[in-house]
């Protein structure tokens, strides 16, 4: 008897029978109280995000502050503090193994741990997860003429190594390339505005290539800058020549001669186009703000020069007389969630925010376990009148990053090396080809559908 107690005494905690608990157990308790014990959360729990080693798990997913409220740049919010508080007070870190196989919306029921300090659990096995898994399928947009998808494809560059990529060969170029041009064509918009794209013609004609040979067709055409090529970030207009044509000059809202705004340049235009059918014409104004690189409120303050640049950009273009159709749609990447003081004050310019009106519970982005809407669609009334959906298709910010698999082989064209592992071959297979669509960026795609009808009505 004395024997087996002895060894019961040394048995690591992890074998002994788990103490079940909910998540308001450990609140009331404290999760002091369970410190170094094995428990059960009987709470279900969703994935996220991850975080280096580890998931990021909640009761339900989280959203960024500012998606919800007004932050510090619009004065000090007692919502928006609320919401922080309440976000850190639903996290728990789970340290496990191979976190990163898991997707964003994953759920675990039952989940058994150690209890390594507030918040805190670590196992050594990989949970039992039911894990999400994005669907192919596209969201209904309605009784649509023109079908507009508007997308940050994360640092798209024809030069292998260019500005802040981890696409250092050729092979793992080319599996970008096939990846971005595979969902593009599964997409099969009628106008794509794209954001982080190389600034110049050879990245978006290789793109433009690739997705004309997959479609088996060349339908897709692009809008050339008026610069040469350049290891430099930019946005681009690609378009299906059969449904659009581009009408009016490329416009810049910044001025590309100067060279104390010309790193903003090619990151703000403006491009007219026609519905082929109809004859009916609308305006585009793509953008990419600023990202949040330094404190809150420097990169508060130069997202809204940024701003400013986009709405006395769209005046002097239509003074100019280089557009004359009053429906205008604001797209791309802007680096603000919903409440922020740059995207308010589009919307107190008199633009319509038609993403949050048709799809206000959504999301295009997650970062440290919170997600949101950087992503953007404006309009006009006029415009707004003739857009019949705007939403999010998750096919990148919910996939496990390791999906992308840039560094894990050499991927030339589709051909999949004999040497590949396993489940490589498998989800490069074409068996299983529509998993090349989900994780070709950061970033979820927004769709939008619109119905033109004249100007005059």
């Amino acid at each position: 008897m004395r024997k087996t107690l002895l060894i019961l005494a040394f048995l690591p905690t992890f074998l002994l029978a788990a103490t079940k608990v909910t998540l308001s157990d450990l609140e009331t308790n404290g999760w002091e109280h369970y410190k170094g014990q094995s428990i059960t959360i009987t709470t279900p729990l969703v994935v996220c995000g991850t975080m280096y080693d580890s998931l990021i798990l909640s009761p339900e997913r989280l959203y960024v502050p500012d998606e919800r409220a007004y932050g510090l740049a619009d004065g000090d919010s007692t919502e928006y503090w609320r919401l922080v508080k309440y976000n850190q007070s639903k996290r728990i870190k789970l340290e496990c193994k191979y976190p990163y196989s898991i997707n964003l919306g994953a759920q675990v029921r039952n989940l058994t741990a150690r209890v390594m300090g507030e918040r805190h659990l670590q196992t050594g096995t990989q949970p039992s997860f039911k894990n999400y898994r994005p669907s192919t399928k596209l969201p209904d947009m309605g009784d649509y003429d023109l079908l507009i998808c508007s997308a940050n494809i994360q640092n798209f560059f024809y030069h292998v190594g260019g500005y802040a990529t981890r696409r250092n060969t050729a092979g793992q170029h080319a599996l970008q390339c096939y990846k971005v041009a595979a969902a593009m064509v599964r997409i099969n918009a009628d106008l794509y505005t794209l954001c982080e794209l190389e600034k110049g013609s050879s990245a978006p004609e290789e793109l433009v290539t690739k997705m004309n040979e997959l479609a088996r067709t060349d339908r897709f055409a692009f809008v050339r800058t008026q610069e040469t090529d350049g290891d430099t970030i930019s946005v681009g207009f690609i378009y299906n020549k059969e449904k659009v044509s581009p009408y009016g000059d490329l416009f810049f809202a910044y001025d590309i001669n100067d060279p104390a705004t010309r790193i903003y340049a090619y990151r703000f235009m403006l491009q007219g186009f026609e519905d082929i059918r109809s004859g009916e014409r609308f305006v585009v104004s793509l953008n990419h703000l600023r990202s949040k690189r330094g404190t809150p409120l420097e990169a508060n303050h130069k997202r809204m020069v940024n701003v400013e640049y986009i709405l006395n950009g769209i005046q002097t273009a239509y003074a100019e007389g280089i557009y004359d159709d009053p429906d205008i749609l604001l797209v791309g990447d802007y680096n603000s969630y919903t409440q922020e003081q740059p995207l308010q004050t589009i919307v107190r310019a008199g633009y319509k925010d038609v993403l949050m009106h048709y799809d206000s519970t959504g999301y295009s982005y997650s970062y440290k376990g919170e997600c949101g809407y950087l992503d953007r669609a404006y309009a006009t009334p006029s415009m707004a009148a003739q857009i019949t959906a705007v939403h999010p298709l998750h096919w990148n910010t919910d996939y496990y990053y390791s999906a992308a698999y840039y560094s894990k082989y050499n991927f030339k064209d589709r051909i999949i090396p004999k040497t590949a592992p396993a489940k490589i071959r498998k989800v490069l297979s074409p068996a299983a080809k529509k998993n090349l669509l989900f994780r070709y960026s950061d970033h979820d795609p927004i769709l939008i559908g619109i119905k033109l009808h004249s100007s005059e009505h």
